[in-house]
């Protein structure tokens, strides 16, 4: 009878042996699947850089500002779902006119990538609000 006790314990403790390696492995994991909040911004920054460039490749020289930038004017995380940021830009571009573009983009969290889902142009009173050159 007392050795069946002691296989129970020792069962018991295998179980909880186990349980505690599983749930540390998930933590591990589950840390390792979230990408650094700092990564993911730089992965903005270059889109932005690109589409800056990409705008002003289709406007003549005489008609750009001394110094086009874009404007970072909503950044926002989200804890769950198939998108954990979002993002606003207004790029400020043209001399002649206080046209700007706006856009729109997400990041796709299980690709790992941005996404640009909204491209307007738009009138803005004050053609230099730029924060971001």
């Amino acid at each position: 009878m007392i050795r069946l006790v002691k296989n129970r314990r020792a069962g018991f403790f295998l179980i909880s042996k186990i349980g505690f390696l599983f749930l540390v492995f998930f933590i591990v994991v589950m840390q390792c699947s979230k990408e650094d909040k700092e990564v993911v911004r730089k992965k903005l920054d270059v889109i932005l850089a690109d589409d800056m460039k990409a705008i002003l490749e289709d406007v003549p020289d005489n008609g750009l500002l001394e110094n086009p930038c874009y404007d970072l004017v909503f950044y926002k995380e989200y804890g769950s779902g198939n998108y954990s940021h979002k993002a606003v830009v207004n790029f400020y571009f043209l001399k002649i006119s206080n046209a700007k573009i706006i856009r729109k983009y997400r990041y796709y969290r299980k690709k790992g990538i941005w996404e640009r889902y909204f491209n307007e142009y738009s009138f803005s009173p004050d053609s230099n609000s730029c924060r971001t050159k």
